[in-house]
C-alpha cells in the first residue's frame, strides 16, 4: 500500500514538474514574439550659440579745433577741405543773416577777401538738399580762387571729394560737376522742398552748364540726396563757377 502512495506522488511530482515546465516554455515563448520596445533617445540639448558682440565704431577723427575757431567768431560751425586745392576754410552763418560775410572776415574785419559762408536759409546739418556755400574768386587763389584748378579736365578727373567737418561728424562729398552757370541766385531761383524743383536744377545743371562743364556720371545725383554747391565768381561779371559734391551714400542705399 505504501509503495502504491510512493508511485502516485513521484508521479504527481513528475506531472508537476512538467507542467511547470510547459508553462515557463511558453511564456518564453510568448515574450519572444513580442515585438522588442525601443527607447526613445532624449533629446540632445544643443547649446545656443554666444551672439557676437557688436562692433565698436570708429573714432571719429575731427582734424580741426573748433573751440579755438569760436573763440575768434561764434559763427564758425564748420569746416571745409578739398583736396588739391588751397580750399581750406572755416565756414562761418550769422544766424539772423546781419553780417555780411562775403565782405567781412573771419575775424570780423570788413572788406576782402571775406569769408567762406552760408546763408540761415540752410541748416546747419548739411541735410538739406543742396546747401550753397560762398567764396570770393582771389587772384593769389586763396578763399575760392582756387576752384578754378577744375576748370581743368583733367585736374576734375583727378581729384574727386570735398570734405566737410562738423565738431562731431566728418563728411565726404564726392564731386559731380564743375560748370559755369549764370548768376541767378540759386536759393530764390528753385524750390528744393519739393520734388520739381530738386529735378529742375539737377537737370538745368546739364542743359544751362556753360564751358567748360564737366560730369562725373558715377555721382549722378538724384532728388534724394544731399548736395553741396560751391559757388564763386568768374572772369564774365553774369556767370559764376559751381562745383556740385554729392554727399556720400551710406552701404546699401540706392544709387
Amino acid at each position: 500500500m505504501k509503495k502504491i502512495k510512493v508511485a502516485e506522488l513521484v508521479i504527481l511530482t513528475l506531472l508537476i514538474t512538467i507542467l511547470i515546465g510547459i508553462i515557463g516554455y511558453k511564456s518564453f515563448f510568448e515574450k519572444e514574439k513580442e515585438p522588442a520596445v525601443t527607447k526613445k533617445p532624449e533629446p540632445v540639448q544643443v547649446a545656443e550659440p554666444e551672439p557676437e558682440p557688436e562692433p565698436e565704431p570708429e573714432p571719429v577723427v575731427i582734424p580741426v579745433n573748433f573751440d579755438e575757431l569760436k573763440a575768434v567768431n561764434p559763427d564758425v560751425y564748420a569746416y571745409i577741405e578739398i583736396p588739391g586745392t588751397q580750399v581750406s576754410y572755416p565756414i562761418l552763418q550769422s544766424a539772423d543773416n546781419s553780417i555780411d560775410y562775403l565782405n567781412t572776415t573771419f575775424e570780423g574785419a570788413a572788406g576782402l577777401p571775406g569769408s567762406i559762408y552760408t546763408e540761415n536759409i540752410n541748416n546747419q546739418n548739411f541735410m538739406d538738399f543742396n546747401t550753397v556755400i560762398y567764396g570770393h574768386n582771389m587772384r593769389d587763389k586763396s578763399m575760392f580762387g582756387s576752384l578754378h584748378n577744375f576748370d581743368s579736365e583733367e585736374f576734375f578727373r583727378g581729384n574727386t571729394e570735398i570734405n566737410i567737418y562738423l565738431p562731431d561728424q566728418a563728411i565726404k562729398y564726392h564731386i559731380y560737376a564743375a560748370l559755369e552757370f549764370d548768376d541767378r541766385y540759386i536759393p530764390a531761383s528753385y524750390d528744393f522742398n519739393t520734388p520739381d524743383g530738386r529735378n529742375q536744377y539737377l537737370n538745368d545743371l546739364r542743359s544751362i552748364g556753360l564751358s567748360p562743364a564737366y560730369f562725373n556720371d558715377q555721382y549722378t545725383p538724384n532728388e534724394q540726396d544731399s548736395l553741396i554747391t560751391l559757388a564763386t565768381c568768374t572772369s564774365v561779371p553774369t556767370h559764376r563757377l559751381f562745383i556740385i559734391g554729392v554727399r556720400d551714400r551710406p552701404e546699401g542705399t540706392v544709387q
